[in-house]
């Protein structure tokens, strides 16, 4: 009998291994039952049809633990992988994504001597100079701006970005569910214009968070980012929102493309007229760009979505205070890298920021937040915004270098290395978290191992600081000067960088070069 009788079957109870389990070890389990309840099963051959559905069940079996595995983790915070996993579940505590920002800025037009009345249109294009190998950063009017006869020049606000105009997504079948992609990359979220043609002309369509509330004639849509990063455009079924009639390319949207940091460039980089106006001779920014942030990552949201939950939008505690005060989003200036809250006998608050930029908050940023807190602090309480306590730390290494490294580029790579040590600013480029926080004390040991790590390093004497840094609390260490020296055969190599610049010189020989300040300062 192929099949033991129902009393000899084995079937122990096993410890399921829902980890690490091949599709092999699901095949080898599966055998050993085979063994153990058909005794007249003897043949083990891949040519047997047995074995192989076996082996069949063993593969179907790892595909299905892996889809399993994927679903359940992507059920909490901190194990999903799916960046629209992690935002629906943030959103179930109020908790937003954010999504990449367009900075913005106010550009001087120039205007050509004697020229009549004329409109500088809407999404009229400006940029920052072409370069070969670098892209360039494009600038968009966000309105018509009339210059009267005899202005000289006139101040336009423009927002990082390009907009591409009515790109048809699609045709409706009127089926329920619908999704259309929008076909570029790197869309500015909620920038998008979505209009239907039902047979009647183009309407224009109206975004909602999820269809909870929406009837069955609500024209309305949901915006979803795919696992690969496409934006896309959902509709819904007809009971909770209306389905787009039938139709042939009768989708279509408008939208931005641009946003992230690339957009913050500083003051007099846009010099390029990309769009030609009649009677304009030349543009230029007198101040930096501001505003442009990237994505949240889900390493971040994972961090700050629980203290969301905790504070629910209200100042209690200190860590309240610092929480909100981390995740507001300024229109103008974007979020901030640090705070620390300082309590004055339980009613008085203050609140320490450190701006993304570095330095102090300006007084209109400083306003905007500390207005944002006072909706939401306790009533018979106070909270002041303030400047941070910077503690500089100045570095003064001599550097022993292997072979064959320039000296010039050695220096800037270990530069490069203590800045993402001590500036409080830098923020990690894989999880959008700034490590540099309040209170950190600076050793000398790390230094050691952050100069000597350094490729091309042999090793190096640290003259400055002569031992460990202790900060308080309420204090926050930033970068200060950093002078770097190497004995060469051809004299002593200096290398220099401070808030102002680089000065690079060997001091025997009359070679001196400046350059700017790198963006991490």
């Amino acid at each position: 009998m192929l099949l033991a009788p129902d009393t000899d079957r084995k079937f122990p109870l096993q410890s399921v291994p829902y980890l690490d389990v091949t599709a092999d070890d699901l095949f080898e389990q599966l055998l050993a039952l085979k063994r153990a309840n058909c005794p007249d099963w003897t043949d083990e051959s891949t040519s047997d049809f047995g074995i192989q559905l076996l082996w069949l069940q063993a593969v179907l079996g790892r595909w299905l633990a892996d889809y399993m595995e994927r679903v359940t983790a992507n059920g909490y915070l901190a194990t999903a992988t799916l960046r629209e996993s992690v935002r629906k579940l943030c959103e179930l505590v109020g908790y937003t994504l954010a999504e990449a920002s367009a900075a913005s800025v106010t550009v001087t037009f120039t205007c050509a001597s004697g020229h009549p009345q004329f409109t500088i249109p809407a999404r009229t294009k400006v940029g920052t100079k072409s370069k070969d190998g670098q892209q360039q950063v494009v600038f968009e009017t966000i309105s018509d701006t009339n210059v009267n006869v005899g202005v000289n020049s006139v101040d336009v606000l423009c927002n990082h970005g390009e907009t591409v105009t009515t790109e048809i997504l699609g045709s409706s079948d009127a089926s329920s569910g619908q999704r259309f992609v929008l076909k570029r990359n790197g869309i500015i979220w909620h920038s998008e214009i979505i209009e239907v043609n039902d047979g009647t002309g183009w309407v224009v369509w109206t975004r909602v968070d999820n269809f909870t509330l929406s009837g069955g004639s609500d024209i309305h849509y949901r915006v979803q980012l795919s696992e690969e990063g496409k934006y896309l455009i959902v509709f819904s079924d007809g009971v909770y929102g209306k389905v787009p009639a039938r139709g042939l390319n009768n989708i279509r949207s408008t939208y931005r493309m641009g946003g992230g940091v690339v957009g913050n460039v500083g003051a007099g980089q846009i010099i390029e007229l990309v769009t030609p106006v009649t009677n304009v001779t030349a543009v230029t920014n007198v101040s930096a760009a501001s505003g442009g942030t990237e994505s949240e990552s889900m390493e971040h949201a994972r961090l700050f979505a629980p203290a969301w939950a905790r504070s629910l939008d209200r100042c209690v505690t200190i860590g309240d205070i610092e929480a909100l005060a981390m995740l507001y989003d300024s229109p103008s200036f974007g979020r901030i890298a640090q705070a620390r809250a300082i309590e004055h006998g339980g009613v008085i608050f203050s609140v320490m920021v450190v701006p993304r930029s570095g330095g102090v908050p300006s007084a209109i940023h400083r306003s905007e937040l500390q207005s944002y807190l006072e909706i939401r602090k306790m009533a018979n309480t106070a909270i002041e915004v303030i400047d941070p306590v910077y503690r500089q730390i100045s570095i003064n290494a001599e550097l022993v270098a292997f072979p064959n490294y320039a000296p010039s580029e050695l220096c800037h790579r270990v530069r490069e290395r203590l800045v993402a040590y001590l500036s409080p600013v830098y923020q990690d480029p894989n999880s959008g978290i700034y490590p540099h926080g309040f209170g950190r004390d600076i050793y000398v040991s790390d230094l050691y191992a952050i100069i000597d790590g350094t490729e091309g390093v042999h090793h190096c004497h640290l003259s400055t600081p002569g031992s460990d840094v202790i900060l308080n609390d309420f204090e926050i260490a930033d970068i200060g000067a950093i002078t770097l020296t190497m004995d060469l055969p051809s004299g002593q190599f200096s290398y220099y960088s401070d808030r102002e610049g680089i000065d690079t010189e060997f001091r025997d020989r009359v070679v001196t070069t400046r350059t700017r300040p790198q963006a991490a300062l």
